[in-house]
Order: C-alpha cells, then structure tokens, then sequence
C-alpha cells in the first residue's frame, strides 16, 4: 500500500514563465495583510507594556508587599477564545466552545462546619446522581475526608462538562453558596470542536497536530487571537484564582474565516467516494467540486485505505490528494493537447489522422503507442480522436505539429501558467512538473508521451482548474478556499476570486473544445454522465502509474489512476468537477481500471446532488434524480421497442452495436465491416468500401460525418437533423440537413 505522508513535494525542473503582470486585487489584499499585523503587533505590545505595570507598576509594589506577607501573587495568560471556521453559507465547520471542571476550597472561610453538614449528604447525591460515576457514599466520604484535611483545591466534577451542565451544577447544594461561602472555583478550558466530525478533515484541518494541516493551520494567526493578562493568586499547590485588578487586560478573540465548502454537497462528495473506493477495493481517491464563474472550492474528499494491526480496512482522510498528489493525468490532459493544436498551431478540427490498427510507431525514434480499442479507429478526425481518447491520433498530431521544435509546445504549457502553484489557502499544495527540452529528463518520446497524459506532473486540482477555464469561457480561475476573515458581522479581509489568465485561447478554439467535450459525454467513453435532467461535457483518463524505480509493472500487477473531469450544466456552466481513483489491477484480473467506470459514479452522485439543490436549472423546479415515473415509463417503451429491431440505414459499426444491445436487441451477424446498415430483422451488413463515397442520405449528421471524415474528406453541414442531400465539391461534401 502506498504510505501519502512519504509524498515529496516536486518542482518543475524547467526554467519558470513569465510572470503575469500584478493586478490591483493582489495589491488590495496585500494592504489588507499589512493592516491586519499591524493591528496584531500594537496589540501584542500593549499587552506585553500591561503586564510589565502589573508586575513593577504601583500596584505591583502592594502585591509584592502582600507575598512577602505569605501570599503569593503574579499574572497568567488567559486564553482567547479560537475563530470560528464557516461554510459558504455561514455554517459552524470548526468552533472552539467553554468547558468547565468544578473545584472545592474545603477551607474557605464562609464554609462553617454547620453549613457543610447540612448540605453534605445532598450534594454527594446530587454529584452521584448526575455524573453516574460512583455512589454518593463514595462522593460524601471523599468530601468528608478533604474537609478535615483543608484541603483548599480539590476538582468534584470527574469529567469536564459543558455551559449547559455547569448551570445545573452550580445549582447543587453548598455549591449554590458561592466561592467565598461555598467554596466552589470554576476552571475553564477552550476546547476545539468540528460538528461534522471528520467531514473535510484535511481541508478544514487541525491546528498544532503534527505542526497543522488544512486552514486551521494556514490562518493559525488570524484565528488564534490574542491573549489576555489577569493577575493571580496561589490559592493551594498550583492552583492560581484569578482575582480582580484594574491592569487585568481581556483577550481579544480570533477572526472567524468563512470558507467555501458547501456542506450538502461536501457529504455527498465523501459518501459517494468513499463507496465506491470500498467497492472496488481502491487505494485512494480523491472529488473536487468548484464553482464555474469564482473558482470557489464546495467540496474537496480526499480518501485513502488503511489496515489497522487487527487486519480492519477502513477508508479515512490523511492526507490531501487533491492539491498535494503530483501523478501523470492520462487522457485528462488531452484537452490541453487538442487546445495547443487548435489555439497555436492552427490545425483543423475536422482533420484526419489514422489511427491504423490500434498500435504505431512514432518516428524517428520508433516510440510504440497503443490504443486501449483493439482493433483501432482507423482514419478519424481530430475531434472524433478525442471523443474516443486515441493516444495513437494524440501523438501523430503533436509530432506533426510540434515534432521538429518541441519547445514551441512546452512553451506554450508554461505560457498558460501550467507549471505554477495557485499558493492556495491550505498548506501542501505540490507545483507541477513539466518538462522543457534541454532538461535532463527530456528524450526522444517526451513529447510523444506528452500528448496523451504521460511525462508530466499535474494534481487534480491543476487539471480540474483548466477544465473550468474552458466552462468559464476561457478566463482561467485560481482556485479559492476562504472568501473572508471576519470579527462577528465585520469583514476584517476579503479574497475576492482572482483570473490568472483572462483568455486561455481563442473564442473559436473554445467553441471546438466545448463541443468535443460534450461529444466525449454523448457519443465517448464519459457516456456514464449522459442523462435527461441536465448536460455534462467532460473527459475520462486512464493512467498507469510509475512506482518509482520498479516502474509500472509492480507486484505482478499495476497500478492505474482512473479519473473522470468536466462541468455542467454543459449549455450553461455553473460548476467543474473531478473525481480520480488509484487502484491496484493484478495482470489478468478483471477488476475495474477504466476513469468512466471507476470514477464516473461519483461524479454522476455529486452532480446529481448539486441539480436537486438547484431549482433554477432550465427555468422551473428541478425534476428529482431518483427514479420517477417518467424513468419507468421509458423503460416501458425501450421494453416495447426491443421487440423490432431498429431499421439504421448507415453508421458506425461499433456504435450500432451498442444502441441496439442498450434497447434489448442482439443484432446478427458477423460482418468485419467499419460502416454498415440493419433492417427489421436484426440483420447487420457491410456497406460503403473503402474505395467509395457512402451515401449518407437518410442518416443522423453524427454518422455521416464519422463516414465522410474517414474518406478523408471536408464536411460543411446545413441544418440540422437527418441528412437529406448529399453534394461533392472537391474534397468537401456538403450536406443539406432537415
């Protein structure tokens, strides 16, 4: 099992990009900073200069008169109370509460023998009573006992208890008396409490554990507060009472910091995640949930399995995978490849690469690369290549494009701030790597491997914050985890969300790229996100990943991190989401590897949740997403049509095959064919050879392009709908579609 806390940071060996010019915002926050240690230095200084008065000053001397006298006296630091840390909408994430332990001065002057006697019984079945930890016998005993001792501290309450127990406790007899007639002394203890739980452990973090983690740690300062000074005396052993003092100086409590997790949505994401970590049997995963238009994190689930010594698996959060694991992305980073081809060097959407049989080698160095569909896709346009994720149609475009000056390639990596950390508001955060040629790690089949996820170093929240970008019409977002520091309803600092690049490419390159994204969801491998509520457009990636020196056959096996990240609604993107699992596949196991399979259900979970919670979502109430009567009604009608077989004039092989078997009908026959055409009677055959033009009159545009594309040639559609005419012009074929 991998060990997260052995992770090492890692840093791009390449030289760093130009830095983006400085924005106002950056210069505001940097003013708000000053501001606020200035405010904590001067009063860190007027609590240093009072308690050096208490100490020397005027009263100092009649204190100190006073201990020579036999009674001790000096100043204790009182402890400010911690801020609170907030949901996006104001919710308690971590607060610091009051607890209380209840001390007895047996010896106090006011206790007369006759008032304890009187009391003693009843408040020894009081204390039995409520605390359920031992007979009032044994309480009246110690009482008894600590009495005729003068025993002048002596703690009654065997636990701590809260504000809402202390009310009552001080109510119990002799007690009720008071400190100078009762005896009783009141310590309280700040304590740290999360209401969730572990809920966003690694996230909302914990503060001195281990030197903190999370924001707990990243805003130690601002929600410490300050501490106070009050003068004491020594009452018995160490026992210091507070006692009055016009010097004593109150603590100042710490700012409240309000984040931006969405607590729904943050539970959905970890119960989503964590079952199906357990169903597959995973080694860690991670979900990232982030608002389209402010890069606002509301939900960030880092999980990871651990074995106990008693051989008990369990899935916890230890470590934060999400912004802290630099791994190879796989096919995720495809994107970023098609956008370089498209914004930079120019190419044509609709060009035709092949594909072959699914295995080629790249020249000149003969670099082997394989398709995961046996068989290959043969000759496929270059959107066609990424809704289907060929590695092969990858790599022959980059060596196209960038192979005789691969630096023009890695440039324009960096210049799209790439290789930077986001120093976002937690700590941990892991820059990537990207190689440049030069680097002592640069080969021959760098960029070849490049093109498709492989040789480079990227988290999941890198990846997920280019895939917003292109939701966000290209204005590329720093991912945000605190909105605000507050004193009560006072914003004290503001973080507002902050663009690293206004524009990540051409309007027309996002034109393309969206609507290959939503091709990958329709008619890909992300079909799993597919539904009839709302529009997701989105990428899966499937990556081996290295071990190190061993490589990636490790164990007899090898490890994959199966990943799945997009954004919806696709039409109108409100949020971006990534889920990425790291399992284990032994060679010959059947066991689920692929990102749509593995990570897909989660995604689909926490997407689903933030549409339920979204009623605005096409204009009216948003339909539930558990199964309705509508589902059941369409199942009824897929029920009714796998009777007949459905009548296709021409499409893709592959695919009329799998929207046959989805509505209950097994096609015959077994033609070797990449096009062809079935009747009534589930009968399958070959159409359009190689050598000749299909007429795809009659067909969905989606086919007809598929078929035209792999002829090589150029199609300019008309409308929309079914093909009705078909024209040649050259090597362009225009439809005319109704």
């Amino acid at each position: 099992m991998m060990t997260p806390h052995r992770h090492t940071e890692r840093v791009s060996a390449g030289r760093h990009s130009p830095q983006q010019p400085k924005k106002d915002i950056r210069k505001e926050i940097y003013n708000r900073s000053l501001y606020l240690y200035y405010i904590f230095l001067i009063a860190g200084l007027i609590i240093i200069g009072r308690t050096l008065y208490i100490q020397y000053g005027p009263e100092g001397f009649e204190l100190r008169d006073e201990a020579k006298n036999g009674r001790s006296f000096g100043t204790r630091s009182t402890t400010a109370k911690r801020g609170d840390i907030l949901s996006h909408d104001n919710r308690m994430l971590a607060t610091t509460i009051p607890l209380y332990h209840i001390y007895m001065d047996l010896a106090a002057e006011g206790l007369d023998d006759e008032a304890f006697r009187k009391g003693v019984d009843s408040l020894s079945l009081s204390l039995a009573t409520f605390f359920k930890d031992r007979p009032a016998e044994a309480y009246r005993d110690s009482l008894y006992r600590w009495r005729s001792e003068k025993r002048r501290y002596k703690r009654i309450t065997p636990r701590r208890i809260n504000y809402i127990e202390l009310k009552q406790v001080v109510g119990f007899p002799i007690l009720r008396r008071g400190r100078n007639r009762g005896g009783m002394l009141i310590d309280t203890i700040q304590q740290r409490v999360f209401p969730h739980g572990d809920m966003a452990r690694r996230t909302i973090g914990r503060a001195g554990e281990n030197g903190g983690f999370g924001i707990e740690s990243y805003f130690d300062k601002e929600l410490a507060g300050i501490d106070g000074v009050t003068a004491v005396q020594k009452i018995s052993g160490n026992f210091w009472m507070p006692i009055p003092n016009p010097n004593n100086i109150n603590p100042i409590d710490g700012y409240d910091v309000v984040s931006t997790i969405d607590i729904e949505v943050q539970e959905t994401a970890e119960a989503s995640l964590r079952e199906q970590l357990v169903k597959h049997d995973a080694i860690w995963g991670t979900a990232i949930l982030m608002e389209v238009s402010t890069g606002e994190i509301r939900a960030i689930a880092n999980l990871n399995k651990q074995t106990s010594s008693s051989g008990k698996t369990e899935y916890v959060e230890d470590y934060n995978y999400g912004v802290g694991m630099n791994m190879e992305p796989g096919s995720t980073f495809k994107l970023v490849t098609l956008m370089a081809l498209l914004d930079d060097a120019k190419a044509g959407i609709n060009e035709v690469f092949d594909t072959e049989s699914g295995v080629a080698y790249m020249t000149p160095y003969k670099v082997k690369v394989t398709d995961s569909h046996k068989g290959g896709f043969g000759k496929i346009s270059l959107k066609r290549i990424f809704e289907v994720s060929s590695n092969i149609g990858f790599a022959k475009a980059i060596n196209k494009y960038y192979g005789a000056d691969p630096e023009r390639f890695t440039d324009y990596l960096y210049k799209l701030g790439l290789a930077d950390k986001y120093d976002l508001q937690v700590p941990g955060e892991t820059a990537p790597m990207i190689r440049r040629p030069g680097d002592k790690q640069w080969n021959g089949s760098t960029l070849t491997m490049m093109s498709f996820g492989y040789a480079l170093l990227m988290t999941p929240i890198h990846t997920l914050a280019i895939y917003n970008a292109i939701a966000n019409n290209g204005r590329y977002m720093k991912p945000l985890l605190v909105t605000e520091i507050r004193n009560r309803n006072t914003t004290v600092k503001d973080f507002e969300p902050e663009a690293i690049n206004e524009h990540i490419c051409s309007q027309a390159t996002l034109r393309f790229l969206k609507e290959s994204l939503e091709g990958v969801v329709n008619d890909g491998t992300a079909a799993i996100l597919r539904n009839d509520n709302y529009r997701v457009a989105g990428k899966t990636g499937t990556a081996q990943v290295a071990k190190g020196r061993q490589g990636y056959l490790v164990n007899g096996g090898r490890y994959y991190l199966g990943s799945i990240v997009g954004y919806f609604p696709a039409d109108k993107p409100k949020y971006s989401c990534i889920v990425a699992i790291e399992t284990f596949h032994p060679i010959g196991s059947d066991k689920v590897y692929y990102g749509g399979s593995l990570s897909g259900p989660v995604f689909r979970a926490i997407a689903d949740k933030v549409y339920s919670q979204s009623p605005d979502w096409g204009g009216g109430a948003a339909r539930p997403v558990r199964i309705s009567e509508a589902a059941r009604r369409k199942e009824m009608e897929a029920e009714a049509r796998a009777r007949t077989a459905p009548q296709v004039k021409g499409g893709d092989r592959d695919r009329v095959v799998r929207m046959s078997e989805k509505i209950g009908v097994r096609l015959k026959g077994n033609t070797s064919g990449k096009f062809v055409r079935s009747d009534s009677t589930g009968v399958i055959r070959s159409i359009a050879p190689a050598d000749t033009l299909p007429d795809t009159r009659g067909m969905a545009l989606r086919d007809a392009i598929l078929m035209l594309e792999s002829r090589g040639k150029t199609v300019v559609p008309d409308g929309a709908g079914m093909v009705t005419k078909q024209t040649v012009r050259g090597d362009s074929v225009f439809l005319k579609l109704l």
